[in-house]
């Protein structure tokens, strides 16, 4: 940091020599002795303050903004007094205007490029050119300098907006992963004890005489901690990120697998099963255990939706979109539906309308679904029924994914 410093202040006393000398060896003394000599003193004086400023106050960037435009006038009037005002030496005020621009706020760059205008007017007609204010090349010359100020302000601004969006993400996804690793290392130190206790449970209830009381008692708490057990489970899972031992898989007979395992009397009602699948086998690049897991979340939660009974709908088919081949598996129930407001907090974690439902399904279902770079998507009408639909890529996820 140091070292910056000393070049920085380094190069402005050269600079200072470097006028000091042209102007003394072309004559300036001659011509305007006192303004140019008296740059030269601010400017040293100016480098003098320089040297003694902190070293955090000396790398702010409105700091070194103003040095340049300062060097910037230095030398301009320099050359000024030195050889007089050239009409075409109008690139410095240009440059003032864009370090501005880049650096400030739109009002301020407006304000120093109608300053500079009125300057740069102010120098031809000093110079007896005011009649060339009217030329072609002036009246197009001096709006320039609005305009560089209104397009790099704006290019300016939009940057800054887009890294301001960038930092505030990768803050968030630091918030979320810092976020899953607490809930995953709370989890794991909550399942040993869990396991401990439904181990002794079990035990008890072996030594228990049948149809006791106590034995009761004793069941029902061993059904309460298999609960608590599947929600460490869950959310484990949900922490945990996924990833793919992937194999070419057929989506029909994983479906089929699925609903073999899973379907069959409801707690009042039979569910009747009505297949569709594709004639052809549906092959597709993915991780056959996730797969069938998400597959299996939602026909729970379509079986649960139907405690009458009711009939379940399983349709696959294939698709082309954009050159890419996908497969796609619906879900379908006539069960009780989901009520509008509900939709769109289905995926949130915990977020649950079942008395012994953990709120983890969906959500882990859509993250394995993601994970193959497919999408799930829900529609529900109230007491119709609910079709859940499930699209994957055939090559697995893109690499961006």
């Amino acid at each position: 940091m140091r070292t910056r410093k000393g070049y920085v202040i380094v190069l402005q006393w050269l600079l200072v020599a470097v006028v000091a000398i042209w102007g003394a060896s072309t004559g300036a003394w001659r011509t305007a002795p006192s303004v140019f000599w008296t740059l030269v003193g601010l400017s040293a004086v100016g480098n003098a303050a320089l040297m003694r400023m902190p070293l955090p106050y000396f790398y702010q960037p409105i700091h070194w903004m103003h040095l340049f435009i300062a060097d910037t006038m230095f030398v301009g009037a320099a050359i000024y007094c030195v050889v007089g005002f050239d009409s075409e030496f109008y690139l410095p005020y240009f440059l003032i205007v864009l370090i501005v621009a880049l650096t400030r706020s739109l009002a301020q760059a407006l304000v120093v490029a109608i300053s500079v205008s009125v300057v740069y007017m102010f120098l031809v007609w000093r110079e007896g050119s005011a009649p060339a204010l009217w030329d072609t090349s002036y009246l197009i010359r001096l709006p320039f300098f609005l305009v560089i100020a209104l397009f790099t302000s704006y290019l300016a601004n939009a940057a800054r907006l887009q890294q301001e969006a960038q930092a505030a993400s990768r803050t968030l996804a630091e918030q979320v992963h810092s976020l899953q690793q607490l809930a995953a290392g709370i989890a794991h130190e909550v399942r040993n004890p869990i396991t401990a206790i439904s181990n002794n449970l079990n035990s008890i209830i072996n030594r228990l005489q049948q149809n006791s009381e106590v034995q009761g008692i004793a069941n029902e708490a061993l059904e309460q901690v298999g609960r608590v057990t599947r929600i460490v489970q869950e959310t484990l899972e949900v922490a945990r990120p996924a990833t793919l031992q992937a194999g070419w898989l057929d989506l029909n007979a994983h479906l089929e697998r699925v609903a073999r395992d899973t379907v069959g009397t409801g707690e009042t009602g039979v569910i009747a099963v009505r297949k569709r699948f594709a004639p052809q086998p549906l092959m597709l690049w993915g991780d056959a255990t996730l797969l069938e897991q998400a597959l299996l979340n939602i026909m729970r939660n379509a079986l649960e939706a139907m405690p009458q009974g009711g009939t379940l709908d399983l349709q696959t088919d294939a698709q082309t979109v954009r050159g890419r081949e996908q497969v796609i598996a619906r879900i379908i129930d006539t069960g009780t539906g989901i009520p509008p407001h509900q939709l769109e907090r289905l995926y949130q974690p915990f977020y649950t309308t079942k008395v012994q439902g953990t709120g983890l399904g969906l959500c882990l279902a859509r993250k394995y679904v993601r994970a193959h770079g497919g999408d799930l998507a829900i529609m529900s009408r109230l007491g119709k029924g609910t079709e859940v639909t499930i699209t994957l890529p055939v090559a697995g996820p893109a690499p961006a994914t």
